[in-house]
Formats: C-alpha cells, structure tokens, sequence
C-alpha cells in the first residue's frame, strides 16, 4: 500500500512528465548533432500511433545578401526525422531538387553543406553515423533542373536521422514555396523568411491547419565584395506549426498538396536605389499572348499539317455532325500514333513523333490540333494543370503552374473537349485528371476564356439484372449494363489492362459471388461514347427446406464502403459526375411466400448532389429491387463527410440484407 508521500511523488512525477512531454512540443530539441534521449527512445507519436515516421524538427530559413554586386537569395534547411516502423527507413532517403541550366552559366543554384548522420542507441549507448560523400548523387530531371539524391546510412526503425543544407540561387525573383506539411506527421516546423524593402512581393498563406504567424519589421545591412554597406528596412515573416496531421494520399483526393498548409511567395516587383522600377506583375492573359506567339506552341499550330493523308483517307469531310468529324480524324491519327504514357504541356517536332509512331500528349494534340484546322474545325489549344498537380492560382498567374493541354474545338456557342491520351474516352470524354475546373481556352491571339471540364456531361451506367430462383437456392439470371461515358471508359481500360480475359472474369466472378457462364463487352474497341456488359450467371444461396435466405442485389453494387474513417480532415474528391441505376427482378420459385423484406431507404446530402434511393416491389411472383446511385458534383467538404459516410454505409448494408422466403 503507498503512502501519501509515495502517492504525492508518483503525482509529481506523472504530472513532470506530462509537463516535459508539452514543453518538448513547445520547444523541440533545436540543437543538430544531439538528439535527445526521448527522441532516441520514443517508439509511437501519440498523435498518429499509425505513423512510419514524424518529422521532429524541421527548420526553413530563407534571406538576401549581395555578392559581386547583385542580390543571392540563401535557403537553409534543416530537419530531423523520427523512424518509427520499418517502412519509414524511406524517408532517410532524400531528394533536393535545383536549378542547373548549362545554356545559361548567370542564373544557376547551388547546393552546399550538406550534410547528415544517423543516430541509434545500441546496448544504452547513442552510435553516431556520418553520411560519407559517396552516398550522394546528382541526376537530371530536364534541361535545367537536377536532383541531389542521397541515403542517409544505418537508418532502421528506431533510428532518428538528420541533415542540413544550404542553396545559394542567383533567382533572387523567385523563392520556393515554404510547404508544412508532407505525407508524414511533424511535430515542429519553423519558416523564417526575410525579404529587403527592395523586393515587393506578393505573399499567400494557405491550408486547412494553423500555424503561429509573426511578421515584423526590422533594419537589414549589406556589404559588397568591395566592402560598400548598404542599409534597408526588411520584412521578417515568421510561422511555426506543431504537430500537424500527415497529408496522406487518398484514393479520393487528387492533389493532398492543395490542402497543404504552404505560404507561397509571388514577386511583383523590383526596385533599387539608383536603378528604375521593374514590374513582375504578370496575367493569365498575359501568359496566353506568351504562349500563342511562342514558336514551339502557338505558331506550331498553324505551321502545315503533318498528317494530310491520314485527314483526307478519314472520311471526315463526309460527317457534318462536329463531334463525329473530330472522331473520324483521331481515330485516324490514332492508327497511326500511340500515347507514350507522358503529359507535356510542350512538344518534340512533329516528324519526329510521327517518326518514332509514339509521343506525349502534346505530342499528339498539336498534331491533332493541326489536323483539325486542315479539315476546317476551330480548333485551339486548352492549357491546364492536372488535377494530379495541383490547382492554379489565380492570384499568382504563372507559366510554372501549368502542365498540360487538351483539344478544344469550338462549335458555335459550344465547346467540345478530346485528348490524345484517351485510350477509351471519346469527345468531351476526358480522363479524370484532366477534368479540371480550371482551363483556359486560348485564342490565336492569345486570349482566353476559363472553361470548367468538370460541367461536361455525367457518366451514366444502367444494370438491369433478370434472375430465376429455384426452391433449392439455386439462382440463374443475366446482367446487362449500359456503360456512357468515362464508366464506360473505366470498363473498357479495366479490360484491356487485365492480366487476360480469363483472370478478368474470374475476379469479377469473386467480387460477385457467382458463377460467370458468359460474358462479353459490346464496343469495346470501338472509339464510341458507350459500351455495353453482357453476363450470364449462376449463384447459390442459402435454401433449408422450409425457408430461402437470398439477398435482393442478386449482382452487389458495393459490398465495402471506402469511407472507414470516423471523421476526415481532407475534402472528397470524385473523378467525375456519374449516376448508377439498377433494377433486379427475381422471380420467385413456386410454393414460397414473402416472409421479411428489407426496408426501403432515401438519402441525400443537404444540396442534394449525392443521393441513394433503393425500393422493393412484390410484383406477383417477382421481386422487383430498384436502386439509384447518384454523384452530381466532385467536391464534398470535410463537414458534409458524416452524411456522406453515412449513405455509403447505407449501400453496403442494402447489399448485405436478406429477403427470406417462407414455404407456403
């Protein structure tokens, strides 16, 4: 039995470590090359025990000075990371990108003192490893920018690895943006930032999570090479985040990086004394002339078509209807020339992609592009960014920001949409990463219109079941479904990418629980907006005799719910709009009754863009089960996840119960 003095120090000591556990949080151990013994011993972060690793401390410092009489820009970073479970040993493998541009010696980056160790304790004691230079590579991304790759030795779970580096960028103009948050949990993240009176930018703080802000004002002096002082008034803009969740990547979010607590930097201009004001400031229409006067964009457009004999043999000067014209031309152009897999918003010359018979999207497009003017469509260029990439900034036009383009063929007051990497889409049947909300159309003279890909038409999908029970549970039935738009593209790429057609069907004959006798897929090499699935089926349920249990959702529509967690911090994102109809009718087998049906159920959302509606009708012999599925819109914000989850749960469980069936 303790004392009350023993009760006392255990209190006191409980309350000590309780208290040193939030002063860490407050303040991280900022010393490099001594981690503490709790960060050397810590096994789990209490805020996500599901964490490979946490980031411990990271620490961004970002300035100016001048040497050889022009402006550096300085960004020194340091970060201490936490292995937690053996998965996490990745993240002692690092990759700091950087600017090299051979063709222009003036405007380069580099990197310098880099360095890291491995720390891990071994029979009580801490064992120190120092990264040795030839765990460092160099490789290049494209012409003008590489990555410095290295592996930090004798990383495992347990072990607590760190680094710094610092890189010296002639690019005063653009400073890189300062991201919080990365796939990983951290603890401790500071951003310094310390710009000169001179620089006028443009400052832009985003994210679903808060950080502390500090911004002040203070004095800055410079010295040249030739010892001349320069004195200036700067902006010191501080933030700190602590224990900020993991952006992990999710099957429905496109880019976790737009949600991301960032602060971006967007120069607007440049003045020095002595020297005249220099505007940055630059538009989205702006960036549209830039583009459409450039020799490897727009004027590549109206150079000749490389491919006149595929439009003259297409038989597109037949078709008066726009959108089969423009099909005639790409599946043409298609016998011809393959996706490579990649999406540019640039391309190599056309011979030589109609050489090699392969090339990126844009390849392929501004081939397209020129093709469709020489059949007489107007066609333009839709440049964006992927929805993989994240979204464009309206506040902070930039070329960097955008990525890709797609066709735009403008008919009247419409507007029809195709891409070269659409294996089984078709017109205004683009792939999911390329519907994005922002696009902009541009003209030949550079003007452009924003255009929102995502108010194309929704996917629709119709399955119509029709099945016979037997008084042993024995169920034979068909299921036929018609596929429209990117559900019916999803359908033929499953297909297509499958292993061979007996894998395929077998694993749908699993996820189903039947037996495939048949099975066929109408249009599926065809360049059409729509397919459609024929099964043929048989399946066992549970008969004893007096009774039949057999669920209604002969064929499921979705046995599994993709939302398990309780509560979300990210948005919903969905690929696309789509709506799904099912109607299964099962005639009864002679001598049995209705003994219990399931209820009927209507869900929606509150703007009633996502809604489920599943009725049962007895219709003399048969059971007729109509169920209706329906997404009208691709975002769903964090609040509206409960009702969201909850309809999906809805799903699930109507595809769980039972009818039963009792011998009359």
């Amino acid at each position: 039995m303790k004392t009350n003095t023993q009760k006392r120090s255990l209190m006191l000591f409980v309350l000590g470590m309780a208290f040193s556990t939030v002063l860490m949080a407050q303040n991280p151990n900022f010393k490099f090359g001594s981690p503490s013994n709790e960060e050397l011993t810590m096994t789990t972060y209490a805020p996500d025990e599901s964490a490979p690793a946490v980031i411990l401390y990271q620490s961004t410092r970002v300035w100016y000075d001048i040497l050889a009489g022009d402006f550096k820009l300085y960004t020194e970073v340091k970060t201490r990371i936490k292995i937690l479970k053996p998965e996490g040993k990745e993240y002692a493998d690092v990759e700091i990108p950087y600017i090299d541009n051979p063709q222009d010696k003036s405007m380069q980056e580099t990197i310098s003192g880099l360095k890291a160790w491995s720390y891990n304790m071994e029979n009580g004691k801490t064992v120190k490893t120092k990264m040795e230079n030839n765990n460092i590579s160099r490789e290049r991304i494209d012409k003008s920018h590489m990555l410095m790759k290295f592996s930090i030795p004798q990383a495992k779970e347990g072990t607590v690895v760190e680094y710094q580096y610092k890189k010296e960028s002639n690019y005063y103009f653009y400073i890189d943006t300062w991201v919080a948050q990365t796939e990983i949990p951290v603890a401790y993240t500071y951003y310094n930032l310390l710009i000169p009176e001179y620089f006028r930018f443009n400052i832009d703080e985003s994210g679903i999570v808060a950080t502390e802000n500090k911004i002040e004002e203070e004095s800055l002096r410079f010295v040249d090479g030739n010892g001349d002082a320069l004195t200036c008034n700067g902006t010191r803009y501080e933030f700190i985040g602590r224990d900020l969740p993991a952006m992990k990547s999710d099957s429905y979010v496109f880019c976790p990086l737009d949600y991301c607590k960032k602060v971006s930097a967007e120069l607007r201009g440049l003045e020095v004394p002595g020297a005249l004001y220099k505007d940055y400031t630059t538009s989205w229409e702006e960036i549209g002339r830039l583009l459409m006067a450039d020799e490897d964009f727009g004027k590549r457009i109206k150079r000749a078509c490389p491919i006149k004999d595929l439009v003259a043999s297409s038989g597109a000067e037949k078709e008066t209807d726009v959108v089969k014209k423009m099909a005639a031309i790409y599946t043409a152009l298609k016998s011809r020339l393959k996706w490579n897999g990649d999406y540019r918003l640039f391309a190599e010359s056309a011979s030589k992609t109609i050489k090699d018979g392969t090339g990126s999207n844009a390849d392929l497009n501004f081939i397209l592009l020129s093709a469709y003017r020489e059949a007489g469509l107007d066609a333009r260029p839709v440049v964006m960014s992927r929805r993989t990439k994240g979204r464009l900034p309206f506040s902070h036009p930039s070329l960097n920001h955008l990525n890709t383009l797609v066709v735009g063929v403008v008919d009247g007051q419409s507007v029809h949409f195709i891409d070269a990497s659409a294996e089984d889409g078709y017109v205004d049947v683009l792939p999911p990463l390329l519907l994005t909300e922002q696009a902009l159309l541009l003209s030949d003279d550079g003007k452009g219109n924003w255009l929102n890909l995502q108010t194309l038409e929704a996917s629709k999908a119709n399955v119509i079941v029709e099945s016979t029970l037997d008084a042993e549970g024995n169920i034979k039935g068909t299921c036929n479904s018609q596929m429209k738009g990117n559900l019916s593209a999803s359908l033929k790429s499953d297909f297509r990418e499958a292993d061979d057609s007996l894998s395929y069907v077998n694993k749908m004959a699993e996820r189903d629980g039947i037996t495939i006798t048949e099975y066929a897929i109408d249009n599926r090499e065809a360049f059409l907006p729509m397919a459609t699935e024929r099964i043929s089926f048989t399946k066992k349920v549970e008969a004893d005799g007096s009774h039949i249990y057999v669920n209604p959702f002969v064929i499921p529509m979705m046995s599994e719910s993709p939302f398990k967690a309780v509560t979300r911090i990210l948005p919903v994102e969905y690929p696309y709009k789509y709506s799904v109809s099912m109607v299964t009718t099962l005639s009864l087998p002679e001598g049995y009754e209705v003994e219990e049906m399931p209820q009927p159920v209507s869900l929606t959302t509150d703007d009633k863009m996502l809604s489920l509606r599943v009725n049962y009708v007895l219709q003399g012999e048969k059971l007729v089960m109509q169920c209706r599925f329906s997404v009208n819109k691709t975002l769903f914000l964090p609040e509206e996840y409960d009702i969201l989850r909850q309809i999906y749960d809805s799903i699930v469980e109507k595809n769980n119960e039972m009818v039963v069936l009792k011998k009359s």
